[in-house]
C-alpha cells in the first residue's frame, strides 16, 4: 500500500511539474527578436523592488504604501512612468524608492525619481543561452549631471522585462514589466 502511495504521488509530481513549463509560440520569438534588434521598444513596468532598508521597513510599518505594496515590492502601475528605447537613443522616467548615498542639488524639475534622456555609453546587447536578451549602457541623469546610472535590461522570450538600476548616488532598485512595440510615430 505504501508503495503504491509512493508511485501515485511521483507520477502527480511528474505530471504537475511538467504542466508547468511554459512554451513561447516562434510567432513570439521572431517577434521580441525584432523588436529589441531594431532597439525600437518601449518598457511598462508594473512593479519596482527597491533594496529595503530600515528607512523602507519604517515606511512601510508607517503605512505610506499601498496595501498591495511592501518595503520590497511596490506596485507602480498608477505612476506615469516609461523607459523607451529608440534606435540609439534611451528615454526614462522611473519612481524611486529607497535611500540616498550622496546629496543632490535641489531642482524643481526633478521628481526625485530616476530620469535619463540620451544616448547610452559603453552599450552592449547580447543574447543569452536561454534565448533571452542581455542589454547593458551607462546614462547620465537627466537632472543632476553628477549622478550616472549603470543599466542593466533583461528582455525575457515570453516579453517580461527586468530592469537593474544601479546608481552612483543611491541604492540600486530593479523595475519588473512587459515589453511592447514602440508607436511608429512616437518621438523622445
Amino acid at each position: 500500500m505504501r508503495t503504491a502511495f509512493l508511485y501515485i504521488s511521483v507520477v502527480f509530481l511528474v505530471i504537475g511539474c511538467s504542466s508547468a513549463k511554459k512554451t513561447v509560440s516562434p510567432e513570439q520569438l521572431k517577434k521580441v527578436e525584432t523588436i529589441v534588434t531594431n532597439k525600437s521598444f518601449k518598457i511598462d513596468s508594473d512593479w519596482a523592488f527597491p533594496m529595503v532598508t530600515s528607512s523602507l521597513i519604517s515606511l512601510q510599518n508607517a503605512g505610506f504604501f499601498p496595501n498591495t505594496s511592501t518595503a520590497s515590492m511596490i506596485d507602480i502601475t498608477s505612476h506615469n512612468q516609461y523607459f523607451i528605447f529608440n534606435k540609439d537613443s534611451v528615454n526614462a522616467s522611473l519612481p524611486y524608492y529607497g535611500e540616498r548615498q550622496m546629496g543632490a542639488a535641489y531642482d524643481r524639475s526633478n521628481s526625485g525619481g530616476i530620469e535619463f534622456n540620451g544616448v547610452p555609453e559603453n552599450y552592449t546587447m547580447n543574447k543569452t543561452k536561454r534565448g533571452d536578451y542581455r542589454i547593458k549602457f551607462k546614462i547620465k541623469d537627466k537632472n543632476a549631471l553628477t549622478e550616472t546610472y549603470r543599466v542593466d535590461v533583461m528582455i525575457y522570450k515570453n516579453m517580461s522585462t527586468k530592469i537593474n538600476v544601479f546608481s552612483s548616488h543611491r541604492f540600486k532598485i530593479e523595475y519588473r514589466g512587459k515589453l511592447k512595440e514602440l508607436d511608429k510615430d512616437a518621438e523622445i
